[in-house]
């Protein structure tokens, strides 16, 4: 499990690498919300959010993408870092999770979209999961 942050000139680009498809979307999901830098709500200690989030797609980098761009309109629209996976299930075309959220008073930083430019999820010649993931800020 790895990820390293890369230069880009407006956006944030990702590489990540990880030994299956749960490991990678995961650390996604941990490298996006550490992006997000979120500060934690003072007035909700304890609580949590659920959210089930299933997607489709016709590969598994466009779920990886899709997945991600559903987290984050969940994080933005209930205020709300989904940061722990109860449960994760992923085919090659499906994603089916729950998460666990926490209440965040603001966010660091504001994403609009995780992109697919340069998104291309294969594998590498270590035998691991690779892609890299560019953030539109």
């Amino acid at each position: 499990m790895s990820f390293t942050w890369l230069e880009h000139t407006s956006d944030i680009r990702l590489k990540l690498e990880s030994s299956s498809f749960e490991e990678l979307f995961t650390d996604a999901l941990r490298a996006m919300n550490e992006l997000l830098g979120p500060e934690p709500a003072r007035s909700e200690p304890g609580k949590t959010l659920k959210r089930e989030i299933s997607i489709e797609a016709s590969d598994i980098t466009s779920l990886l993408v899709d997945f991600l761009n559903a987290v984050l309109l969940e994080t933005s629209i209930h205020k709300t870092l989904f940061s722990e996976v109860v449960s994760m299930k992923i085919t090659n075309e499906t994603i089916s999770a729950i998460l666990n959220g926490t209440p965040c008073r603001s966010l660091t930083r504001d994403i609009k979209a995780v992109t697919y430019h340069e998104a291309d999820v294969k594998m590498n010649q270590a035998g691991k999961l690779e892609t890299i993931l560019v953030f539109d800020l």
